[in-house]
């Protein structure tokens, strides 16, 4: 299937939804897997069809670097229990936006590169509008029903890890190190989120992206 053809097919069951408040989107996926772009792309085709949209991520609510290496950096324990702040994201983004919420959220709780705590002010959602939210382990078993949308993207470890290698090789200063880092710390990670939360079992839909160019429905 063509990718923009995929895309659209996903916007379609988005739209299908009929609910009396905001629609939260859930993309999650391995590291390096292709969800980010996937989001980016579902957004775009969302606000071509002139829907509003809004668009955030996990990584906007990451704990602080205290709590994120308290276990090491190179720990894929420490990465799959310390990085992020579910309580912030539930708190600020997911529950407002509910059914019974005021619609007052946020979309950020921390600035990771000054390593604070963020105040954002809070703005109000429209019953239609629709958010987009992208994260490696989204789909935890106490995440899933705060999500009207769960997106699984399924992506073999090889490839993804060769993907996020070269994205990060200037980061961590060579393709091996990159290479390194994902396996022994954010796709180790990750198999312990597929096996504890069995995330494919709990999407609407999963999506394979191994062909980026020619993505398909399982």
């Amino acid at each position: 299937m063509l990718r923009r053809e995929l895309v659209s097919k996903v916007a379609d069951h988005i739209l299908d939804l009929q609910l009396h408040h905001p629609i939260k989107v859930a993309i999650s996926g391995i590291t390096a897997s292709g969800k980010t772009t996937l989001a980016n792309e579902l957004a775009e085709e969302l606000r071509r069809r002139k829907k509003e949209v809004v668009r955030t991520s996990i990584d906007n609510f990451h704990n602080p670097r205290a709590i994120r290496y308290r276990q090491g950096k190179d720990s894929a324990i420490g990465y799959y229990e310390d990085a992020h702040d579910y309580q912030a994201l539930m708190e600020k983004l997911l529950i407002p936006l509910g059914e019974n919420g005021d619609r007052q959220y946020q979309t950020i709780s921390l600035d990771l590169e000054k390593d604070e705590y963020v105040n954002a002010e809070k703005q109000v959602a429209k019953d239609d509008t629709i958010f987009i939210v992208d994260g490696t382990f989204l789909l935890k078993k106490e995440l899933i029903h705060l999500f009207d949308y769960k997106i699984f993207v399924q992506t073999d470890f090889e490839l993804a890890r060769k993907r996020g290698a070269k994205r990060e090789t200037i980061a961590f200063g060579s393709y091996e190190s990159a290479e390194n880092m994902f396996l022994n710390r954010y796709h180790a990670a990750s198999g312990l989120y597929l096996k504890e939360h069995n995330p494919q079992e709990n999407a609407d839909i999963v999506v394979n992206n191994n062909d980026i160019g020619s993505p398909y429905f399982l």
